[in-house]
Parts: C-alpha cells; sequence; structure tokens
C-alpha cells in the first residue's frame, strides 16, 4: 500500500512534489520504496524536461512580440555571454562550494550550480531548481549539467537578470538618476568617499573599526579593503593639504580681493580657537566663502596675540596683497589688533584707498548692542510674560491644561510658547511674539488654574505690543544682513536706515517709558553711525539702482548744512579709489577696447614709446572721464525686490572694467561675521565632543575641509553633522515651532 501510494504520487506531482516529501522521516519512505521512487523521479524528469523544452520552443514561436522586445534590448548578447561562460567551464570548471549541499563522494565542479538550488532525497541530489524562475531540472549524477545550461541559456527570468547585471555593470546613477558613465571598483575612490562621509558628517575615526559598519560595508562590496582610524586621520590630513594648496592657488591666480571675517570659538576642554573665514567673489560673480583658518589660542586673548596669530596667517597663504576689508565684532582685543594689523599693511603700501574701508563692524552685533541695550530698560515690562511662559512649561500637567485650553479657545497658531535666552535679544522678541498669539489663553488659565499668578494685565500685553513694533525691524535688518550666499554690503546702509528712522518715529510716542527707551538706543546707534557710515555708503554706489544720488538725497534731507561735507567725503574716497584700481588694471584694462586684456608692447620700434604715451594717457583721462562720469551720470535702473546685483555687474563688466573690479572687491566684504541661523547669539560656538579631544592641527583640518567640501558640494541631500541633528533634536523638544498635536491634522499624525 505504501508503494502504490508512493507511485501514485509521483505520477501525479511530478518531481517537485517528492522533492518536498523527500524531507520527511520515520516510517513513511522506506528503502525500499526510495529506491522504486528515484526510478519514477528519473523517468519523470527526462519526461519534464522534454516538456519544457517543447513547452519553450512553442513560446518561442508564439510570443513574436516579447522576442522582439528581447531582440531589442540585446538578448542574443546575453545568449552569448552565457555561451562564453559555459564553454569557459568545459576547458576548466572551478569547485563551487555548495557546503551542506553535497552528498558524499560528490563534488560540485561546474559553475551552473551557482544558479541552482540542489534538491535532495535521503542526503542524494536528484534534481536542481532554478533560482530565477524556481523551476525543477533532473539533476541526478548520471546525467550531468548539459540539461542545467540548456535550461538557463532559455530561462526568460535569468535573461532580466543578466539584461540588469549588465546595465549595472556598466554605468552606476548619480543623485538625480542621470548615468555617469562605466563603473569599475577603485579602492582609492572608495577610500575618499569614506574620508569624506567622517569629515563632512563629523563622525568618529574610530567609525571604521566598528563591526556593524564593517559587516555593513563588506555587504555592499567585499572587495573594499578596510582601514583602521590611523590611516582614515591620515587620508584626511592628506586631503586637508591638498586642497589647502589647491585654494592658496586659487588665491594666487585671482585678480580678485578677499576679505576676512574672524570669530572665536570653544572647545568642550574651554580651549579657544580663532576662526578666520575668507570671502570674496568667484570668477563666474557668485558670492563664495571658506575657513582658511581654525588655530588654538592661548590665553589672554589680547589684540597683540591675535594680531600675531593673523599675521602668521597672512604670511603663510601669501595673501598680504590680496587683502581688502576684515569684518570684526566690536570687542576692544578687535579694535586692538586691528590698529596693528592696519599699520602694518600701510607700511608695506597693501591697503586701497589709505584702508579707511579695511576695518568693517559687524552689523549684527552692532544691532544686537543696540536691542540688548533697550531690553534691559524693558525688562520689568517682560517679566510676567516670561514668568508665564515658565510656568506652563515647568511640568507635563501644565503643558497638558494649556494645550486643552488652546482647543477650547480654538487658537491655532501652530508655535508653542518659547522661553528666551538673556545672552539673545531675538529670543526675546519671539517669546513675546508668540506670548501675544495666546493671550486668551493665559487669561483663561489664570482663571481655571488658582496656582498660576503671573497673568499680564492689558497694559502688560499693550507694552508687549509696543515692544514688538520696536524690535520688528531691528529683527529684520538683522536677517538681512547676515546672509551668505548673496552680498550683503550694498544692503547695510538700508538696514541702518530703517532702524534709524523707526527709532526716530517711536521717539515721538507719548509712553515716558519708552521715551527713554528710545533714547537711549538713539544714542547707541548714534555713536556706531560715526565709526562706519563711510564704510555703509561706499557699496551703495555701486549698486545700479542707488549710486551717488541716493546718498546725496538722503543726506541732504537729513544732515541739512553737514550734508555737503559728508557727501565730499563719500566722492573723494570713491574716486581715489577708483583711480588705484585703474592702476591696478593698467594695462589689462584698455579703455579704448573696453576691458580688454592687451598689454603695452615693449620693442625696438622708435614710436613704441608714444604708443605707451597714447595708452597711459587713455587710462589717466579717458577713462577717469567716461566710465566713471558714465556710470554716474546715468539715470538708476528701476529698483526691484530680488535685485541680483552681481549678474548686473558681470553683464555690465565690458562696459565698465575697472567700476566691475572695484565692485567684485567691495560687495564681497561681508557685513556680518556669523550666518544668520546663529547672527543673534552673543554666546560662543562650541565643537563638538567628537572633535574636542583631538590635537588643534586635527580639528583645524576637520573644519576647514569640512567647510571646503560643503563649498563645492553639488547636492540636494543633507550635509548636516551629527552634532548639527543632536543639536536639532534637542531645539525641537524646546522649540518655539512646536506643534500642538490638536492643530496638526491628518500630516502630523
Amino acid at each position: 500500500m505504501e508503494l502504490e501510494e508512493g507511485n501514485h504520487e509521483a505520477q501525479q506531482s511530478g518531481t517537485s512534489i517528492l522533492i518536498s516529501g523527500a524531507t520527511r522521516t520515520g516510517p513513511v519512505l522506506s528503502p525500499s520504496l526510495i529506491n522504486r521512487t528515484r526510478a519514477y523521479v528519473a523517468a519523470w524528469s527526462a519526461r519534464d524536461t522534454e516538456m519544457d523544452d517543447l513547452e519553450e520552443d512553442d513560446a518561442d514561436e508564439q510570443d513574436v512580440d516579447y522576442e522582439e522586445e528581447e531582440e531589442e534590448e540585446g538578448d542574443d548578447d546575453d545568449e552569448d555571454e552565457a555561451e562564453e561562460d559555459f564553454a569557459d567551464e568545459e576547458e576548466g570548471d572551478e569547485d563551487v562550494d555548495m557546503g551542506t549541499f553535497s552528498e558524499q563522494g560528490r563534488k560540485f565542479l561546474s559553475k551552473v550550480w551557482r544558479e541552482y538550488e540542489p534538491k535532495r532525497v535521503d542526503g542524494i541530489v536528484i534534481a536542481a531548481e532554478c533560482k530565477h524562475c524556481a523551476r525543477n531540472i533532473c539533476a541526478e549524477r548520471k546525467h550531468g549539467t548539459s540539461s542545467l545550461r540548456k535550461h538557463l541559456k532559455r530561462c526568460k527570468e535569468r535573461k532580466k537578470v543578466l539584461r540588469v547585471s549588465g546595465q549595472l555593470s556598466a554605468s552606476i546613477m548619480s543623485p538625480d538618476g542621470v548615468s555617469i558613465g562605466h563603473w569599475t571598483f577603485d579602492q582609492a575612490l572608495a577610500r575618499r568617499e569614506l574620508m569624506r562621509m567622517i569629515v563632512l558628517h563629523e563622525l568618529a575615526f574610530s567609525l571604521v573599526e566598528y563591526d556593524g559598519f564593517r559587516r555593513f560595508v563588506s555587504s555592499l562590496n567585499p572587495s573594499f579593503k578596510m582601514v583602521c582610524r590611523k590611516t582614515i586621520k591620515k587620508d584626511c590630513l592628506k586631503a586637508f593639504k591638498e586642497e589647502m594648496c589647491s585654494l592658496q592657488a586659487i588665491f594666487r591666480h585671482s585678480k580678485s580681493k578677499i576679505s576676512l571675517t574672524s570669530d572665536m570659538w570653544t572647545s568642550n576642554r574651554t580651549i579657544g580657537f580663532i576662526c578666520i573665514t575668507a570671502h570674496f567673489i568667484g570668477h563666474d560673480w557668485k558670492p563664495q566663502k571658506r575657513i582658511v583658518k581654525f588655530a588654538a589660542m592661548e590665553t589672554p586673548h589680547t589684540g597683540v596675540a591675535m594680531f600675531n596669530v593673523m599675521v602668521n596667517f597672512i604670511r603663510e597663504w601669501n595673501i598680504e596683497d590680496k587683502l581688502f576689508a576684515m569684518t570684526l565684532d566690536n570687542a576692544s582685543n578687535n579694535g586692538a589688533m586691528m590698529k596693528l594689523l592696519k599699520k602694518h599693511l600701510l607700511d608695506k603700501k597693501m591697503l586701497l584707498g589709505g584702508g579707511k574701508l579695511f576695518h568693517q563692524r559687524c552689523a549684527a552685533h552692532v544691532i544686537n548692542l543696540i536691542c540688548q541695550a533697550g531690553l534691559d530698560f524693558l525688562d520689568p515690562m517682560i517679566s510676567k510674560i516670561r514668568d508665564s511662559v515658565k510656568y506652563i512649561r515647568s511640568s507635563q500637567t501644565r503643558k497638558e491644561k494649556f494645550e486643552e485650553i488652546v482647543e477650547q479657545v480654538g487658537i491655532s497658531c501652530g508655535k508653542w510658547p518659547s522661553l528666551d535666552t538673556p545672552t539673545r535679544w531675538n529670543s526675546t522678541y519671539i517669546m513675546i511674539d508668540i506670548a501675544r498669539e495666546y493671550r486668551a489663553v493665559f487669561s483663561s488659565l489664570a482663571i481655571q488654574d488658582k496656582n498660576y499668578p503671573f497673568n499680564p494685565s492689558s497694559e502688560d500685553w499693550e507694552n508687549a505690543d509696543a515692544i514688538c513694533r520696536l524690535l520688528k525691524v531691528f529683527y529684520e535688518a538683522t536677517n538681512v544682513v547676515s546672509g551668505t550666499k548673496y552680498p550683503t554690503a550694498n544692503l547695510y546702509f538700508h538696514e541702518i536706515w530703517k532702524v534709524k528712522h523707526t527709532l526716530e518715529h517711536q521717539h515721538y510716542e507719548e509712553n515716558s517709558k519708552f521715551g527713554d527707551v528710545v533714547m537711549y538706543m538713539k544714542r547707541k546707534l548714534k555713536r556706531y553711525w560715526k565709526l562706519s557710515w563711510l564704510n555703509l555708503c561706499i557699496p551703495v554706489i555701486l549698486d545700479p539702482q542707488f549710486k551717488l544720488r541716493y546718498i546725496k538725497y538722503r543726506f541732504r534731507s537729513e544732515f541739512g548744512d553737514e550734508a555737503e561735507a559728508m557727501i565730499a567725503k563719500v566722492e573723494n574716497l570713491f574716486q581715489e579709489m577708483f583711480k588705484e584700481y585703474l592702476q591696478l588694471n593698467g594695462s589689462n584694462s584698455n579703455p579704448m577696447t573696453q576691458g580688454g586684456d592687451d598689454e603695452v608692447v615693449v620693442s625696438d620700434d622708435p614710436m613704441a614709446d608714444w604708443d605707451n604715451h597714447i595708452i597711459e594717457s587713455a587710462q589717466s583721462t579717458n577713462v577717469d572721464s567716461s566710465e566713471l562720469d558714465s556710470y554716474l551720470s546715468k539715470v538708476p535702473i528701476r529698483r526691484t525686490d530680488h535685485f541680483d546685483i552681481l549678474s548686473w555687474w558681470k553683464t555690465n563688466s565690458a562696459e565698465y572694467p575697472t567700476l566691475s573690479r572695484m565692485a567684485a572687491d567691495i560687495l564681497a566684504a561681508p557685513a556680518s561675521t556669523v550666518a544668520s541661523e546663529s547672527a543673534f547669539s552673543t554666546g560662543k560656538r562650541v565643537l563638538s565632543d567628537f572633535r574636542s579631544r583631538m590635537t588643534p592641527k586635527t580639528a583645524e583640518a576637520l573644519v576647514c575641509l569640512q567647510d571646503w567640501i560643503r563649498a563645492t558640494a553639488n547636492t540636494e541631500r543633507s550635509m548636516a553633522s551629527v552634532h548639527d541633528i543632536i543639536t536639532e533634536l534637542e531645539d525641537d523638544d524646546d522649540s518655539n515651532l512646536q506643534v500642538f498635536p490638536q492643530t496638526r491634522g491628518n500630516n502630523g499624525q
């Protein structure tokens, strides 16, 4: 009865059923039944192979459209490649490690087994399952591998795999999905990409020794030879030196001047670092910035110590004749350092315009000092709002109660009340501005929660409105002048003028408290205006929307009798700088060819001196009377909100060769020393935990190299560091942009 059931099973289900049943144990399959079964398997497998071949032949004849598509996509090549592979096997097969699939006394020598899964009965291989289409082919030892090879040549699923594999081996895809050419594995290139990842995202060198990371890389490409942390550190230092040489070459061959900004950083070990950033206009008229120095500073950070660091840096980079301006905050040590450095460069005749534009004061820092002075007076008015925010944030129960009232009142501000930081005036503005949206919620909280004693009165909320009106113009001005992807030198004058106008307007309000505050803030502004008004005017002249006419218009309406003297100083300085740039251009800016690069030729011609005289006369008179006068005499172009001043000068550089060179240098000087996201903070930036334990030399290499990679990276993917991500997550927990769960909607769930 067992035999009949086994025979019937073999006849009904063929090889596949027997294979699946072959794993059974116990009395179900006796030795005699196994022997009888093998005979049936061999017969049915041979029959199955013949039927498969007939079916495939019929399908080949019937499916004409599919065959045409296969021919267009290169099936012939796939079959040829398969035939070549199997021909190579016949010349010399290699052992294929099948592990537990091997049966005693049998070795799998053919490569063909790489594409099959052996099927066995009682440890004996009787069939092979194709890994591509899951079809079972007879694979007993006496049948060899000819049937297996034949099936692989006809397997349509395998042809698809070969086609994709060919495409992957021929090209790789960029993040944008564009084929970038033939791909081959390059160990050196892979190591550079590993180095780039560690530097860009501030990862630890020991990452390369993590078991999980090594296994992950090996799964992607077993051919890659992983390096140790010391080797990857050497790769980073080597890349830093190479990129530094490239950047120095760019500065050396560039005709444009370089402006610098400097700031102080502090590590977790309280080691001070001075960070120097170079700003310049590239050959494509795009603003560029590079961190060029990140040096440890021993205490005390005096002006003399900073001067020594700056002089050593300038000599190391060989840019003494390339400097135009330096933007710093108003710290006393910065002022002392700039006096020494300015004298040092003037003695060597390296500064244009007598160095009058060399020392630029950080606009964001000036605005911060003015606002902090005002907030010191306004702090009593702000205290109840600050205490209210502290109250609702002090426990989870109070937060939930506040959210419940928000839902009852029906407010959908979308921003969670934030607590300000004493050293960040903008955080105080944001705290007050958001709290005003929840005025009704705080009033309702005072009724429902008897323990809440800080409910602001109507007068307090009116004062909050007045404070926001006063600080809003400062907030917007700081955002504008702290940009890094567009010129800010030409915008500084307009933003300061808006601040001045706002303070003048606020002065006439009847509120005596605000009158005292505004008067104090005006005195602060007037002090910094006297120090920097000349620096602010020159970039405005190079803005074709305003030119010198705008300066004259503003000064005559504001300063009365003093206006003409101030205008004369602006005109004299601008003309003096124009003449200096004319000499810098020399023969490289022939006015008769409107900016050509023709040089004065020295030859034995007796009339050559006359030719040189004519060219020099043209440079000293014709240009002076045509290029500068032509630019200033033309009516300013129509003003637009999104005017690209650099594109305008790029387009008109042929008409104004000398002025365009002036514009490139003057507009490259930033109005602020910090990026917009951290412009308001007076606190110090802190090195991450990964980098605080490094030597100053290694830290400098990583900080500079990271900045250079980001500046040249052409990607839309995130380039945030681990430190940035952690900071962002911490800020999200305490963010002024936190959205209430009740107001998120479906997208926020």
